[in-house]
């Protein structure tokens, strides 16, 4: 029981710490002027939907890293079916997969560089910051092959499927850096803090994940031990 009302509280400490964090992100954007943008008149309008289909394709994608960690954590299992957070997991992936694409895709209207279908989809080999922007390449394949992953679950097996789901955190890891260096939001306080937030969480439950896999393979061993 002692047990259960400790991960309640850590799982609601967790989604008011993230809700606070998307907030104040959301609000020091809002002041910064970045939404301040009159569609009609707008010259950059190509740049400025990148932008914000960049900005929204990593909040579901972190959305979908940590989702997958509530579940491969436990921390949701008293409270939100298998079934149901599979299929939130898996839709979350998809919904950031499609944002990533045309994210990428709207480089092709932009004035301001020629980006090319090969430069979109092959890893850095872009006109803009090759390096940084690879690195989103990169992540968006990496996230095709996991998110393609979920239908095939069952041929795979489990032992399989889970572990090609550790890719995800590299295409995270990657992201994170693309979204930090690739674009001028970059410099963003806000967006600075997004990255960082979704970062450490994400850090702070896989260290739980990998601390609770390992609890559970010493068990066997000490028991064995204590047998003998």
């Amino acid at each position: 029981m002692n047990k259960d009302k400790s991960t309640a509280r850590l799982d609601l400490i967790i989604l008011i710490a993230s809700v606070i964090v998307i907030g104040v992100s959301a609000v020091l954007m809002v002041n910064s002027g970045a939404f301040n943008v009159a569609l009609s008149a707008d010259t950059k309008l190509a740049w400025h939907l990148v932008r914000s289909s960049g900005i929204v394709a990593y909040v579901l994608l972190m959305g979908s890293t940590l989702w997958g960690l509530f579940i491969s954590g436990q921390f949701v299992k008293d409270w939100s079916p298998g079934v149901v957070s599979m299929t939130l997991h898996s839709t979350i992936s998809w919904l950031a997969l499609v944002l990533g694409l045309i994210h990428a895709l709207l480089l092709m209207f932009d004035s301001y560089f020629s980006y090319t279908l090969g430069d979109l989809f092959i890893p850095f080999t872009g006109p803009y910051r090759p390096e940084a922007v690879g690195l989103g390449t990169l992540a968006f394949w990496l996230i095709v092959l996991v998110t393609l992953s979920f239908p095939f679950k069952k041929r795979l097996g489990h032992a399989a499927w889970k572990k090609l789901h550790f890719v995800s955190y590299a295409a995270f890891g990657m992201v994170s850096m693309h979204g930090l260096f690739a674009g001028t939001d970059g410099t963003n306080f806000g967006l600075q803090l997004l990255i960082a937030a979704g970062v450490l969480l994400v850090l702070l439950l896989l260290g739980i994940r990998v601390g609770r896999a390992h609890e559970k393979n010493v068990k066997p061993v000490a028991r064995k031990s204590t047998r003998s």
